[in-house]
């Protein structure tokens, strides 16, 4: 089958602990499919600049060479503590009652996109919240502007924002590599992508991504992404916690953080003074108590700190879920430290039985940076004048092309 130079996606995905590539075809009719992912397992944070390099140059190459294309641009996603959002409006003001056009749809995105945003920020991603018209009838919300009639639109918009330099730093990566960046992507909103539909529309529901370094919390409602904050908190911070205060090696700390048991920390339940018959072999029982104490103490800092402000801004209420992705929920008893401290019920990933919520989570997380980069393509295809079904052109000719 032949495929249109314009319609081939090339992903590059960078976590804490893997860098992975995905290419994927991007048809009019049928969505996107992906053809080819490979992925190579590294500390990020401890690779050198020379090393970050290669590691992205290799497994670009590796799922290039898996799907038989030559990659010369491609879109990137980067774990970032800094990543945040903050809602804006925009409007488009016709004057009169009019059916409203997409023209008038894309002149209020606009507007909200220029919303004053600080300088030392940057935006990723606008992601419509919600629409209101107004007529002679009054105003009232829309689901879609488009074919309604009315003399004022206005979009409420979630903004998705980076720090300055972010995009600047995963260009120059790619640079690095011989690849022209297409666009940036934000990795909660690529989660949110892939997990969105499996979700429930009914009240609020908390989407969170505890990964080693990084915590990324999402708001879910009326199948809309209403807020995006991410944390310099996750595994590694208990890891070195325990090592800190227990005095013992970081590996050692990181084995002993997987035997914790955090429900054993509630109420009357302080172990740390219990008594044990162990041998040499038996050291780590001896530290089990202390290491569930310390990671309970972190955790409930952290996320009562989080459900008190989610609630305070009332993006949280009575009704609604939190979904628990990621490598944290496979820590014993965090799942009930958080339904205790956002009072909701907790689901391990998508609630199916039969996956295991870490490995869910690649393939959502997989499935929503293909979706997100090919809302990023159609959209800059539509502003070429060129649709999916005809030659690409322009810019689109030398970015990506099959082997022969």
């Amino acid at each position: 089958m032949t495929v249109k130079s314009g319609n081939i996606l090339v992903i590059v995905l960078i976590s804490s602990r893997r860098v992975s590539a995905t290419v994927a075809w991007l048809h009019g009719e049928q969505g996107e499919k992906v053809v080819a992912h490979k992925f190579i397992d590294c500390l990020w944070h401890e690779l050198s600049d020379r090393g970050r390099f290669h590691t992205v140059a290799d497994v670009v190459k590796l799922a290039c060479e898996s799907a038989g294309v030559e990659a010369y641009s491609a879109y990137i996603a980067c774990s970032d503590p800094g990543i945040q959002s903050q809602l804006a409006l925009g409007y488009a003001d016709l004057g009169q009652d009019m059916v409203l056009t997409a023209g008038d749809r894309d002149q209020a995105l606009v507007r909200a996109r220029h919303h004053a945003i600080p300088e030392d920020r940057t935006l990723l991603h606008a992601l419509p919240v919600h629409w209101t018209v107004r007529s002679r009838q009054g105003e009232r919300e829309v689901t879609d502007p488009i074919g309604q009639r009315g003399s004022r639109i206005t979009s409420h918009v979630l903004l998705v924002t980076a720090p300055k330099d972010y995009s600047d730093r995963l260009a120059a990566l790619l640079d690095q590599c011989g690849l022209h960046c297409d666009g940036v992507i934000a990795p909660p909103v690529a989660l949110w992508h892939g997990i969105a539909g499996k979700l429930k529309s009914r009240g609020s529901t908390l989407i969170i991504d505890c990964g080693a370094r990084h915590t990324a919390l999402i708001v879910h409602r009326k199948n809309q992404c209403i807020h995006v904050e991410t944390h310099a908190f996750g595994g590694d911070t208990l890891s070195a916690a325990i090592a800190a205060e227990l005095g013992i090696p970081f590996d050692q700390a990181e084995d002993l953080k997987r035997e914790v048991d955090l429900s054993a920390q509630g109420p009357g339940n302080d172990l740390e003074g219990q008594q044990y018959l162990w041998r040499d072999v038996q050291e780590r029982h001896r530290l089990i108590a202390p290491a569930a104490r310390i990671c309970s103490g972190l955790l409930r800092a952290f996320f009562g700190a989080r459900a008190r402000d989610l609630r305070e801004r009332e993006f949280l209420g009575q009704q609604g879920q939190v979904n628990l992705v990621g490598r944290g929920s496979a820590l014993g008893g965090l799942a009930l430290c958080l339904r205790d401290l956002f009072d909701l019920p907790v689901v391990l990933g998508t609630g199916q039985r039969d996956r295991d919520p870490s490995a869910e989570l690649v393939d959502l997380i997989i499935s929503g940076i293909v979706r997100t980069a090919a809302d990023g393509r159609r959209e800059e295809l539509a502003g070429h004048g060129s649709g999916l079904g005809t030659a690409a052109r322009g810019m689109w000719a030398w970015l990506v092309k099959p082997l022969e």
